[in-house]
């Protein structure tokens, strides 16, 4: 397979991401399946840590499930490389073997410590916008999500749609530095 760069260096400038973001709860909903409709974030807290090295991310979330659970998760991709590269749970603030970490609907395998939840690619768009596409440690597809930077770069939102194409998350992230 050959890959074709489709932007040009200078061009390219996804500096604007770099960070740490926390969750906006009271901005940040999902879609409920039951009643069909947007409901509260059920999560405590997330917190992203985002950095560049060239056109290499390296990303990593705190996601506060609970009071007693928190999870770690990491991965480096470059974008627009043709490889998927792990997406991994790196580690468990709480039991690992807390039944909120099983298999549900977005990760059909649950979260172990040291696997990955998922295998990603990242798209540059331009500097404000970027796409991470997961599939399933199966080789399934998972999510897409869109991450889109305000034009004053303090504030982010996370869409992700369904394998089956509905948007079933929508995130705020405000810059904590």
């Amino acid at each position: 397979m050959t890959f074709t760069q489709v932007y040009e260096l200078d061009d390219f400038d996804p500096s604007g991401f770099d960070g740490r973001w926390g969750m906006v709860l009271d901005e940040s909903t999902v879609w409920d399946e039951a009643t069909q409709e947007w409901v509260p974030e059920l999560l405590k807290g997330q917190e992203l840590n985002i950095r560049h090295e060239g056109d290499l991310q390296i990303y990593r979330i705190r996601v506060d499930i609970g009071d007693d659970l928190s999870v770690h998760m990491a991965y480096e991709c470059t974008f627009g490389a043709a490889r998927w590269v792990p997406y991994r749970l790196v580690q468990v603030d709480g039991d690992p073997n807390d039944p909120r970490l099983g298999p549900n609907a977005t990760l059909k395998q649950g979260m172990r410590l040291g696997e990955p939840i998922a295998w990603i690619k990242q798209v540059y768009v331009d500097p404000r916008t970027q796409y991470r596409i997961t599939r399933n440690p199966d080789g399934t597809a998972q999510y897409v999500m869109m991450r889109r930077l305000n034009e004053a770069g303090t504030r982010n939102v996370g869409t992700v749609l369904s394998a089956d194409g509905v948007a079933n998350v929508d995130k705020a992230f405000m810059r904590l530095d």
